[in-house]
């Protein structure tokens, strides 16, 4: 199942559109391949917005192994992204990758599952992950909350192996480790709490374990172990982040801090059918999301394990489940004690979810071990594939729009659609951009086409230069534009805004519902005037392709 897995996610890839972060986040992971490749000398990722507040490993990795396969380092790192003849091979080639790090992910979540019960309990925690419609959709084009997610269930799997191999760990299990947390830090520098929480189950397990064993634990030898563990992992997880190299015992906590109190975006966020400050958005915008956006087997798991706490802690033991939920939940308790800003749904805190999977996965999988008879047993099994088909059939309707699914709690996308957030990363673009292309051609041949493409430039660019060639005029930026900053983008006028129409001298606009206010989308002015073709999941709206009425095209 999982060697099936590695092979059709990144097949499923190839059809996903370029998100609207990934161009700024490439362009800071080549600004810190310099850096390196200059040995320090190069210091300009310090004009980078906050991007120096993260490390850049994943980006620069990416850059690196794609200028080492298609091109060269050097030439990657310093021109790469401003030339037309890599910019949409890259960006396939960096969804390729991330597909196999969601697969990883799910990998893993299942490893943890096996620590707490059999084979089973590890096969149910995968296929719950890849049938995840929001985890799958993420995992195609999401380089930034995927890889964290899954360095994060690395990280606490073998956090998991460390305690069980207490009071003498293996090398393998010490160096995955601290790779791990590295990786992790490497990402995001939530990574930091990896390193605590190590400290903490550590200090637990040998409480636990000395009572037992106490001619063997020794408290030096065990300290020793995770000592490596942590200086290892925090000074891997630095090489590729130059401002917290620049000072490694100040800069990343100051970094950790600004992270929690995030300050540099503060736009409004649709939720509960109202557009809030992100800044001001309740307490409840993360559980209220993870309830309404994950599958019903993980809601049902959930109240299942709160149902009967006792008879599955007793079965599954207390040695690591309580361990298991604390990665869960902390994260999440701390983010709404410290009120950090979050937005675009729960994306920020994937990382938890695989934790999550695996205290859902234990109710299903105690309801199967005490199901005596045949009877119960099939009861059991067809109410879990009927849970596992409503996702299922759901992601085949409407791939690749996977990530925007909403459970029957909330209606489905329907319900939600105009109370909630839905195409937040602009994945449909790269669908318009191909309707787009096919329309143009057949009616206009190779005649220029302005195109007014909103969001950021760069989620439709690399495919319609590639698909239209020299025909592809952007509208709105100044010619050479990918040579300019890697963050500025034009922000237009939000398209029920009829009269643009009559102002702006562009012949196609791509529109989104995202920034529409929701009484524009329920009175119906919605797809605006002039649309050619909409791109839907599940009946509901996306984004369109407009035709300026005063183009001179056909």
């Amino acid at each position: 199942m999982a060697a099936g897995t590695f092979l059709i996610f990144p097949i499923l890839s190839f059809g996903f559109g370029i998100t609207f972060d990934e161009w700024m986040d490439s362009n800071y992971g080549m600004l810190v391949l310099r850096f390196i490749l200059s040995l320090g000398r190069d210091n300009e990722y310090l004009n980078f917005w906050h991007g120096y507040l993260y490390s850049g490993f994943y980006f620069s990795s990416l850059g690196f192994l794609y200028g080492t396969l298609f091109d060269t380092v050097r030439n990657f790192a310093y021109n790469g992204l401003h030339q037309d003849l890599h910019l949409f091979r890259f960006f396939t080639f960096s969804h390729f990758l991330t597909s196999l790090i969601g697969c990883t992910a799910a990998l893993y979540t299942g490893l943890v599952a096996k620590e707490l019960g059999k084979w089973r309990t590890a096969c149910l925690a995968f296929l719950f992950m890849i049938l995840s419609p929001r985890f799958l959709g993420n995992s195609m084009n999401d380089p930034k909350d995927i890889p964290f997610t899954a360095s994060y269930i690395i990280s606490v799997y073998y956090t998991v192996r460390f305690l069980k191999e207490l009071p003498a760990p293996k090398i393998s299990t010490i160096c995955a480790l601290s790779t791990g947390i590295a990786i992790s830090i490497g990402i995001r520098p939530g990574g930091l709490l990896l390193i605590p929480y190590l400290i903490l189950a550590t200090a637990c397990a040998w409480l636990y374990k000395w009572r037992a064993e106490h001619d063997r634990m020794k408290p030096s030898t065990t300290a020793a172990y995770v000592i490596v563990v942590c200086v290892y992992g925090y000074m891997g997880g630095l090489l590729f982040w130059p401002y917290g190299i620049s000072n490694p015992f100040v800069n990343p906590f100051l970094a950790m801090a600004k992270i929690s109190n995030f300050s540099f975006w503060n736009d409004w966020v649709l939720f509960e059918g109202k557009q809030i400050l992100a800044s001001g958005l309740p307490w409840y915008y993360l559980p209220k999301w993870i309830l309404i956006s994950t599958p019903l087997f993980i809601s049902a798991g959930l109240a299942g394990f709160l149902a009967m706490p006792r008879r599955i802690l007793k079965y599954y033991g207390l040695k690591i489940l309580p361990f298991i939920a604390f990665t869960f939940l902390f994260p999440l308790t701390y983010i709404i004690y410290k009120k950090s800003t979050v937005y675009d749904s729960w994306r920020h805190v994937f990382f938890v979810y695989p934790s999550l999977v695996v205290l859902a996965v234990l109710a299903w999988d105690y309801l199967f071990e005490i199901s005596k008879t045949s009877r119960l047993a099939f009861f059991a099994a067809g109410l879990l594939l009927l849970h596992l088909c409503e996702p299922l059939s759901w992601m085949i309707r409407n791939h690749p729009n996977e990530y925007v699914y909403f459970n029957p709690l909330e209606g489905g996308l329907r319900g939600a659609f105009g109370r909630y957030e839905t195409d937040y990363w602009y994945n449909a673009n790269r669908q318009a951009a191909a309707w787009l292309t096919g329309y143009h051609s057949e009616k206009n041949g190779n005649q220029p086409a302005i195109v007014r493409s909103e969001g950021h430039m760069m989620c439709t660019y690399p495919f319609l230069r590639k698909t239209m060639g020299a025909a592809y005029v952007p509208f709105g930026y100044p010619p050479g534009y990918p040579n300019l900053s890697p963050y500025l983008f034009v922000s237009y006028p939000p398209m029920y805004m009829t009269e643009i129409a009559q102002s702006q001298p562009w012949d196609y606009a791509i529109a989104l519902t995202r920034k529409w206010p929701p009484e524009a989308l329920s009175r119906g002015a919605w797809p605006p005037p002039g649309t050619l073709h909409e791109i839907k999941a599940d009946g509901v709206s996306l984004a369109a392709v407009v035709k300026n009425p005063r183009s001179r095209l056909q």
